[in-house]
């Protein structure tokens, strides 16, 4: 049931570790990772020009990279690559403005603390991307 009791002399807690699950609004240029009901991060996105991003539900995987390059792209650096759906992957960029400008993938800012990273190290396979278009 995804719960751990952890018990010290009499005492016992119940931990409940909720299911993971991303949600990215295009209209916003926002993604949201959560943990259960918990917020665990928000960053700002750069998403595809032109509606190149598809919006649905995703998961992520199977590919995920440290330092992915684009066999689309003149060989882009995409670091902390999570791949959502073909050739769409959220991964980090050095220029992530606050409207859509990649070529169709999720971009997360590499400083302010590197939402990057910090997803691409939370992520599990697996875990539901919800792309809305609202």
């Amino acid at each position: 049931d995804g719960s751990v009791t952890v018990t010290h002399g009499r005492h016992q807690l119940r931990l409940v570790v909720g299911s993971k699950r991303v949600e990215v609004s295009l209209v916003r240029q926002q993604l949201h990772a959560w943990q259960g009901t918990r917020l665990v991060m928000q960053s700002r996105i750069s998403s595809g020009r032109r509606g190149n991003t598809p919006a649905g539900d995703f998961a992520a995987g199977p590919y995920k990279a440290r330092m992915h390059y684009s066999s689309l792209f003149n060989n882009a650096p995409m670091p902390w690559s999570v791949q959502i759906y073909k050739h769409v992957f959220i991964h980090g960029f050095t220029s992530v403005p606050n409207y859509p400008a990649s070529h169709g993938c999720i971009r997360l800012p590499l400083d302010e603390g590197n939402p990057a990273r910090f997803l691409f190290e939370w992520i599990d396979v697996g875990t539901p991307v919800h792309v809305t278009r609202d």
